[in-house]
């Protein structure tokens, strides 16, 4: 069986995103170009023949590490498309492209698809922050007239210093949110599918976020109505000129892992529920001959981890065993609130600093403590550590990527490695 691959789209402008990301590579001479001196003629008869012979091979330098990094700079940066390949970001440190699809007339008369510059600039607030990840998200339309086509995308910037900021395709600030104070890792997201096979759960809508010892979770329909309201008011404040913005809070869980030396890589199974035979036995290992089997089992959140130490890790969270937690923006209305009443009284008084106003302007929120996780089980391998993992549609098998080039398939119902391909 044969099949073939069509070209949809292609790049134009990746010198342009090259440039800006990297500045010191846009006025750099290629290796292996001379330098003409602007007194000599250029005829070619003045030139001399013999110039060739007398050239001597020079060593390599750092010349050479720069033409690398020209030849290879895309390995540098953060990679983003949406699955709908209607915008892909590339970032590196503080500065981001975002790429779009624009219809244009090749060399050969032909319209074809070209990825485009449609916005770029630096995303960092924090001094010191780089660009850690990042994930487009595209956002339905709830008009009845839609075709089906996503109304806009949503870009997930994750950061060093923990922050995790959400944008529109022109750049505009929708949502900053500081759930943890390590570096972000990864974003992923799990979007709502049909039940197709006996025995699966129906999966909500989910956007996972992996620090180096937690994971956070926020429920895809509170991100959703946030990000809503959101671009909303960011439309309004535009028309009417006033940038005071009050995002909606966000419902999420905060997971610390625990039992683990290294995570790499995650994947966020959903909610699963254990056969009868399942659950005793998972009760007999856990509690012993001593432990109390409830009737119906339990529904449970499934994460498998990638590292060291285990190599495989698996993790498994009850449902209703911690209340979602919510971001603090009443708090934080507050505290601007009763700033603004102190600095309007300081201001009367006459004994207003400036160092008042920057500690309340740098004054970071509240970061909510994670709710322990231990690993239940894992695959442990003191030699092998795992890169990535990706889930298969039905969610009952996984592929492990590691550091020896091995690719490893994963049984995720009974925690087991099926086979090994190298």
């Amino acid at each position: 069986m044969a099949c073939s691959i069509v070209q949809f789209c292609y790049f134009q402008d990746l010198q342009v995103a090259r440039d800006f990301l990297f500045p010191h590579l846009r006025e750099e001479i290629p290796s292996g170009a001379v330098r003409r001196d602007p007194s000599k003629s250029t005829n070619w008869e003045d030139d001399g023949w013999g110039a060739w012979e007398e050239t001597e091979p020079q060593e390599p330098e750092e010349g050479n590490t720069s033409k690398t990094q020209k030849a290879f700079w895309l390995q540098d940066c953060v990679l983003s498309l949406s699955p709908t390949n209607d915008l892909m970001v590339i970032a590196r440190e503080q500065k981001a492209v975002f790429l779009v699809p624009k219809w244009k007339y090749s060399d050969k008369g032909k319209e074809e698809m070209q990825f485009a510059v449609g916005w770029s600039g630096s995303l960092n607030v924090e001094e010191g922050e780089c660009v850690t990840s990042a994930l487009c998200i595209p956002l339905a339309s709830q008009k009845r007239s839609s075709t089906g086509r996503p109304d806009w995308t949503c870009i997930v910037v994750g950061f060093t210093s923990g922050y995790v900021r959400f944008y529109t395709e022109s750049g505009v600030l929708l949502l900053a949110q500081l759930l943890n104070e390590d570096p972000v890792l990864q974003l992923k997201c799990r979007t709502y599918e049909i039940p197709r096979h006996p025995g699966v759960t129906e999966q909500n809508e989910e956007l996972s976020i992996l620090y180096p010892a937690a994971i956070v979770t926020i429920d895809g329909f509170s991100l959703f109505q946030s990000l809503r309201a959101c671009r909303n008011q960011v439309a309004k404040a535009a028309a009417s000129g006033n940038e005071n913005i009050q995002p909606p809070p966000l419902a999420y869980k905060k997971w610390g892992l625990q039992d683990i030396d290294t995570i790499i890589d995650h994947a966020s199974v959903g909610i699963m529920t254990l056969s009868p035979f399942d659950q005793m036995k998972t009760a007999s290992n856990i509690g012993g001959f001593n432990a109390t089997i409830k009737n119906s089992p339990p529904a449970m959140s499934q994460y498998i981890t990638v590292g060291s130490n285990p190599f495989t890790g698996f993790f498994y969270a009850l449902e209703g065993s911690t209340q979602p937690l919510l971001s603090h923006v009443a708090l934080a209305v507050a505290s601007k609130l009763t700033s603004a009443l102190f600095n309007a009284a300081s201001g009367w008084l006459g004994w207003k600093s400036k160092h008042e106003e920057e500690a309340i302007q740098k004054q970071k929120p509240k970061v909510e403590p994670a709710t322990p996780l231990a690993v239940r089980f894992g695959l442990p391998d003191s030699r092998r550590h795992g890169e990535s993992i990706c889930l298969s549609p039905c969610n009952t098998l996984a592929a492990v990527t590691d550091d020896f080039g091995r690719v490893i398939l994963l049984d995720i119902a009974r925690g087991i490695a099926i086979r090994m391909w190298k």
